[in-house]
């Protein structure tokens, strides 16, 4: 794979990172690139094409994916997407024949992916423009803990991938599960709701953090594609951010450290952002510091406890505790402090399961202008949060609102995932129903909007 767009360079502290080569503009594609290797995570091998990622409707008469007839563990879509991932799912298909009726862990089965396309590399000469031997996998870095864990990894591979074919070399086991841990980026359904597959994309693993990032990876099926979330000058350097922004500079460091082992230094983190201060918010700067340190501890317990409500599927109770913490919080701290902004996202939640659609609106308009202060005004959070503050407006037949708001995300998500996603697309089709239902009698209006207060949103599942 050429490269026209970025330079691969070597940056002062950070290691190898890409450069810009020109100019970009807001929303401009800079990277586009397939998968070096990837898999279907095993919670959604039932639900989920294995090769081009889609899942059928939810429509009873949606046609059921197709089951290889070997190894019963995947599923194609069509008898297309069957044929095209034959090649890399032959030898997988006697692995996982081989292990039944265990299921091996993710980890190792995109390992074993990596190993038969260098495998298929190395027979057909091909070579690639960043080796997967290159990527950093801080294995100097580990704790005992975690390399023991690497190493009963690298221990049982064997029994799925054959201890014949294993590379005689355990380091180079070790590197490369390690370099997963690192480098491999999560692949979300069509919706961008839920991660369900997870590849390795060497060229994209160069971009380096920060917390205030210029570009933005999405995967568009199983392809990821690079987008500029401002104008980017021709040689400054291309960076992601690799941890939600939305988090307090303590969390994002912490989840830094932890995951990819390194201290960030960004402006963001060294000056103490101004956008940082609103995460810890107040409704008055005279609050007395036991009442501060009151509600902050109030507050994650009680986030443990909704979350433990939500797993038992008790959406009342849910409903209660989220209602109860967010009218304790509302005397203390301001709705864009993050322990305020998660309880509201429960309240969203909760009130849209149980359709209470006046409520969840009421709630959500606040975690949006919530997230207008906190994120950058092309963000794909923000515009996903838009599309979902103008379903919940036309659920209860704001069209005229409505229309509005999706048309305000409308032109965030074209910019962060590209016109030719299924979520800008799906956006395209709401814009288009509101408008035509704006035009509808009264009578059909209310039958319409009675039918989707009984649809409600649903939570997503537990």
């Amino acid at each position: 794979m050429a490269l026209t767009n970025v330079e691969i360079v070597d940056v002062a502290t950070k290691g190898r990172g890409l450069l810009a080569n020109k100019k970009f503009e807001t929303g401009q594609l800079v990277l586009r690139q397939q998968p070096y290797a990837y898999v279907v995570m095993s919670a959604h091998a039932d639900a989920v094409c294995h090769y081009c990622l889609a899942s059928p409707p939810p429509d009873k008469q949606a046609k059921p994916l197709a089951k290889c007839t070997a190894c019963k563990y995947a599923r194609y879509c069509s008898k297309e997407c069957q044929k095209k991932a034959w090649p890399d799912h032959k030898p997988e298909c006697s692995a996982m024949q081989r292990v039944n009726p265990g299921k091996p862990v993710d980890q190792t089965r995109l390992v074993a992916r990596i190993l038969w396309r260098k495998q298929k590399d190395a027979e057909s000469g091909a070579k690639q423009l960043v080796e997967i031997e290159t990527l950093e996998d801080h294995l100097d870095k580990r704790n005992k803990e975690e390399k023991d864990a690497l190493d009963e990894k690298v221990y049982s591979f064997g029994d799925y991938f054959t201890y014949d074919e294993m590379p005689e070399s355990d380091q180079e086991m070790l590197h490369l599960f390690a370099t997963i841990d690192c480098n491999a980026v999560g692949l979300n359904d069509h919706r961008n709701l839920q991660a369900i597959g997870v590849g390795i994309f060497p060229v994209a693993s160069l971009l380096n953090h920060d917390c205030n990032a210029n570009c933005v990876a999405m995967n568009n099926g199983t392809k990821l594609e690079i987008r500029a979330l401002r104008k980017i000058e021709k040689d400054e350097e291309l960076c992601i951010c690799y941890v939600d922004c939305l988090n307090t500079t303590e969390q994002r460091k912490e989840k830094l450290m932890s995951q990819y082992y390194f201290d960030c230094k960004c402006q963001m983190c060294e000056d103490g952002h101004e956008i940082e201060s609103l995460k810890h918010g107040l409704v008055r700067e005279d609050m007395k510091e036991e009442s501060i340190k009151y509600i902050n501890q109030f507050s994650k317990d009680m986030l443990k406890r909704i979350q433990n409500t939500k797993d038992k599927q008790n959406w009342e109770r849910m409903s209660n505790q989220a209602l109860g913490t967010l009218a304790q919080q509302d005397c203390v701290i301001s709705d864009t402090h993050v322990l305020k902004i998660a309880v509201l996202n429960h309240a969203v939640e909760v009130q849209s399961y149980l359709r209470r659609q006046d409520s969840a609106l009421e709630f959500a308009r606040r975690v949006a202008d919530a997230y207008e202060k906190l994120l950058p005004p092309v963000h794909p959070t923000l515009g996903m949060y838009f599309m979902r503050l103008g379903i919940l407006q036309w659920q209860l037949q704001q069209n005229e609102t409505a229309t509005k708001t999706l048309g305000k995300s409308a032109s965030i998500i074209s910019k962060t995932f590209g016109e030719d996603h299924p979520v800008f697309v799906e956006l395209l089709g709401l814009i288009k129903q509101c408008r035509m239902e704006s035009y509808m009698s009264k009578n059909a209006q209310r039958q319409f909007r009675l039918a989707k207060k009984k649809a409600g949103l649903g939570l997503p599942s537990v």
